[in-house]
């Protein structure tokens, strides 16, 4: 696939943003305009977007603007996921090595799972699932783990965007996924059974912060023949051991 060619404006608006950090100083219109090459029409349109939506503040006596506080948002949260996927990769090894299967896991973004960490053993099939890939939540154990375990009010919003199907084993009804989804709550854990890919099988637990709410999910994947011979008991109580002791190293 060939290159797209980036959006004016917002590649505009990014170089300001970039401006302050290479300055790190409060800049007025003409500062910005000037050290960007730009009008001072186009420029102030840009900051007052920016500043609408909380990525600039102005300085209310000098009429000079400085990042917002919704830049520290995206930071701390940058932050946060890094930690966590650090903290995974170590709490994960242990059961990779365990069942000699891949472990997994993520975090919800837009109504979909971003895998952020992954952990194999030596004699682990390699998967498809690479660090920063995207799935929908409906067909994957860890992403159910997430329909299970959010409000309620978010878990019906994603629903109602449909079910597409995936392998003749996807639940497409929201009927019967609302039932898979008060199982889940009732047992604690997710299965994945060839739902979005055939031949791959997973078992999936959430991680609860420390107000029970869902941070994270992680899984044991692999190949649904292997997955099928283990015990089902044993691996949900040790990913549960993992999602604890990833709850306890994040203090969350």
């Amino acid at each position: 696939m060939g290159k797209t060619k980036n959006i004016q404006s917002l590649e505009r608006a990014f170089s300001i943003l970039e401006l302050f950090e290479e300055n790190n100083r409060k800049m007025s219109v003409k500062e910005i305009s000037l050290a960007l090459g730009l009008s001072k029409s186009t420029v102030f349109g840009l900051i007052n977007t920016l500043s609408n939506l909380g990525y600039l503040m102005q300085d209310s006596e000098t009429l000079k603007y400085n990042l917002g506080f919704k830049v520290l948002a995206l930071g701390n949260a940058v932050s946060r996921n890094d930690m966590l996927s650090k903290v995974a990769d170590k709490c994960l090894q242990p059961v990779s090595d365990k069942f000699q299967e891949t472990s997994l896991c993520v975090i919800e973004e837009n109504g979909y799972v971003v895998y952020i960490a992954k952990a194999e053993s030596s004699s682990s099939i390699v998967l498809k699932t690479r660090i920063g890939t995207k799935k929908e939540l409906y067909c994957t154990g860890v992403g159910k783990c997430y329909l299970a375990f959010m409000p309620q009010e978010k878990s019906e919003e994603i629903l109602s965007r449909g079910l597409e199907t995936k392998t003749e084993n996807t639940i497409t009804s929201i009927e019967k996924m609302r039932v898979e989804l008060d199982f889940i709550r009732k047992n604690g854990y997710a299965v994945d059974n060839e739902e979005y890919e055939t031949g791959i099988s997973c078992v999936a637990v959430p991680v609860f912060g420390r107000g029970r709410e869902i941070i994270s999910a992680i899984s044991l994947t692999g190949p649904v023949f292997r997955i099928k011979e283990l015990d089902l008991d044993i691996v949900v109580d040790s990913l549960k051991e993992a999602a604890d002791n990833i709850r306890k190293k994040l203090m969350v």
